[in-house]
């Protein structure tokens, strides 16, 4: 009987680097590893990118999407590529071959709460091309810098 805690020894017998965020994981081996847009280098970007637009191409023709709700410069709109990136992980987990068989419905529960968000992401703005969105924030909204000198709790 080992002295060891069980979470312990679950952690000891995983392989080495499994924490890694930025290691690809094998086929085979339930999970993948999740996009961070964020800080993704750019030496992965091409493999990420082209991964994720065949993805999308495919989701596309097989749900039927019209452009209105994922229109062709999809790419060039942030929460639409968080959106989908989000969907393309969680169908890579849902269809891997160590699931127990219940990924393929959990996989089509989170697309039902996940079409109308497409919609709050994208209004359809891009009609005749790409139009860029102005932005309607500054990066520092005036008078941030004096609202974070206090606590503001009272």
């Amino acid at each position: 009987m080992s002295s060891k805690p069980p979470i312990e020894e679950l952690l000891d017998s995983l392989p080495e680097g499994w924490d890694d965020p930025s290691s690809r994981r094998s086929p085979g081996m339930l999970g993948v590893a999740v996009v961070n847009w964020r800080t993704l280098p750019d030496s992965e970007a091409p493999q990420v990118w082209t991964d994720l637009g065949a993805w999308v191409s495919w989701f596309i023709h097989r749900y039927n999407l019209p452009a209105r709700k994922i229109p062709p410069c999809w790419f060039k709109h942030g929460a639409l590529v968080e959106e989908l990136s989000a969907l393309h992980t969680a169908w890579l987990v849902s269809y891997d071959s160590l699931d127990a068989g219940f990924g393929p419905i959990g996989w089509h529960e989170r697309l039902a709460v996940a079409i109308p968000r497409l919609a709050t992401w994208y209004n359809g703005e891009c009609h005749n091309g790409h139009t860029e969105l102005p932005n309607s924030a500054e990066a520092v909204a005036p008078g941030w810098r004096d609202w974070i000198t206090q606590s503001h709790a009272t």
